[in-house]
C-alpha cells in the first residue's frame, strides 16, 4: 500500500532518516566558481540552504544559476570552492550527497512514445532502483497516477513538467533540485508546480527552486539567494529580506518628472517607477513632507500609501535591473 504524504512525512521524522540533517544545513555553498576562458559565470559564491525550507535560488536568465547547479550536482566541474549537500563535500564524497538528492536540471530527456509509468521505470532501472514501488509513490506525488498509462507524447505541457519532476523523486530524496521547473507553462501549469513544491516540502524534503520569475519564488520559497552576472547579491530569510527598507508608493501625474525630484529629496534613499507608480525607498513617516513637496512643485498627487515590501523591489534595488524577464544565454 502507497503511503499518503503525511504517513511518509511522519516515518521520515521517526525513521532517524532526516534527524542526523535536523539541524545542518541541506547545502552549504562555499566560494563556488567557474570560469569558462576569461569569463566568469559563477563568481566567488557562498550561501546555505536550510534544512527543510523553499529555497529560491533567484536571477534573471544567464545569471548564472543553471551553471552553480551544475556544479553542485557535479555535472561541471568547478574552478575553484566547494559545496556540502547534506553534509557531504561535493569533491570527496558526491556518491553520498546525491544518494538522497533529487534533481531535474533542464528539461528530463523522456520517450514521446512511452507511457508516463514505463518513462519512470525506465529511469528507475537506469539509477539501479528495483523496488516498482518507488515509481508508484513518485507518480502519486506529483498527481499523475490517473494518466501514468497515456504516452508522454499526449500529456499537456503541465503533465510533461511534473512527469520530469517525478524522475527527481525516485530516489525517495530528502532534498530535491528543481530548475526553472514552471519554464513555458501557463498560469494554471504554473499554479500546479507551485502546489507540488509545496507538497513536496510538507513531506519533510528541503526543496531548492531555481527561478527567474520574482512572483514565483515570494509565492513559494521561505529563503532565498539572488544572483545576478555570476555574482551573489543578496540572501537570507524571505521576510527579512524583504524587510529591508520602508517604502511608499505615489501615484502622480508626471513620474518620470517627479522620480528625479523626490531622488533629490533628503531621506530618500532610491525612486523607481513600476506599473506607472512612484516606488520610494523612504522612511514612511516622511511621506506628508513629500506629499506636500510634490503639490508645491506643481505635481498631481492622487495617490499615497505604504507599500508592502515585494521581492521585486528588492531586486530592482540591489541589482537595478527592470524587474522582468532577462535574456536567456548559455551561461544561466
Amino acid at each position: 500500500m502507497i503511503a499518503t504524504l503525511q504517513e511518509r512525512a511522519a516515518a521520515r521524522s521517526s525513521n532517524g532518516h532526516l534527524q542526523s540533517n535536523a539541524v545542518a544545513p541541506a547545502i552549504e555553498v562555499e566560494e563556488l566558481t567557474r570560469r569558462f576562458g576569461s569569463f566568469v559565470a559563477v563568481d566567488h559564491v557562498s550561501f546555505t540552504v536550510p534544512s527543510g525550507s523553499i529555497f529560491g535560488f533567484l536571477g534573471p536568465n544567464g545569471a548564472g544559476k543553471t551553471t552553480a547547479l551544475g556544479m553542485m550536482l557535479g555535472l561541471i566541474p568547478t574552478s575553484s570552492g566547494t559545496a556540502r549537500i547534506l553534509g557531504h563535500d561535493i569533491h570527496t564524497n558526491l556518491p553520498d550527497a546525491l544518494a538522497r538528492t533529487g534533481a531535474m536540471v533542464e528539461k528530463p530527456a523522456l520517450y514521446p512514445y512511452m507511457s508516463g509509468r514505463d518513462n519512470l521505470r525506465l529511469w528507475a532501472y537506469l539509477a539501479g532502483i528495483d523496488d516498482p514501488e518507488r515509481v508508484e509513490r513518485a507518480l502519486q506525488e506529483v498527481d499523475l497516477t490517473a494518466r501514468a498509462d497515456a504516452t508522454f507524447g499526449s500529456y499537456s505541457t503541465g503533465m510533461k513538467q511534473r512527469l520530469g519532476i517525478a524522475t527527481a523523486l525516485l530516489r525517495d530524496p530528502d532534498l530535491v533540485i528543481l530548475d526553472e521547473p514552471t519554464n513555458g507553462l501557463d498560469p494554471a501549469g504554473q499554479r500546479e508546480i507551485r502546489a507540488l513544491i509545496r507538497r513536496l516540502a510538507a513531506s519533510g524534503r528541503t526543496v531548492v527552486l531555481s527561478s527567474h520569475l520574482l512572483y514565483e519564488v515570494q509565492e513559494v520559497c521561505t529563503d532565498v539567494a539572488i544572483i545576478n552576472h555570476g555574482k551573489l547579491i543578496t540572501t537570507g530569510r524571505m521576510q527579512d529580506v524583504l524587510h529591508t527598507r520602508d517604502s511608499i508608493e505615489i501615484q502622480v501625474d508626471r513620474p518620470l518628472d517627479a522620480a528625479p525630484f523626490i531622488e533629490h529629496l533628503s531621506d530618500v534613499d532610491q525612486v523607481h517607477i513600476v506599473d506607472d507608480l512612484l516606488v520610494v525607498t523612504v522612511d514612511t513617516s516622511f511621506a506628508g513632507a513629500i506629499n506636500r513637496k510634490l503639490i508645491e512643485a506643481g505635481f498631481e498627487v492622487s495617490g499615497l500609501r505604504p507599500r508592502q515590501r515585494r521581492l521585486e523591489d528588492e531586486f530592482l534595488a540591489l541589482t537595478g535591473l527592470p524587474a522582468q524577464n532577462g535574456a536567456s544565454d548559455d551561461t544561466d
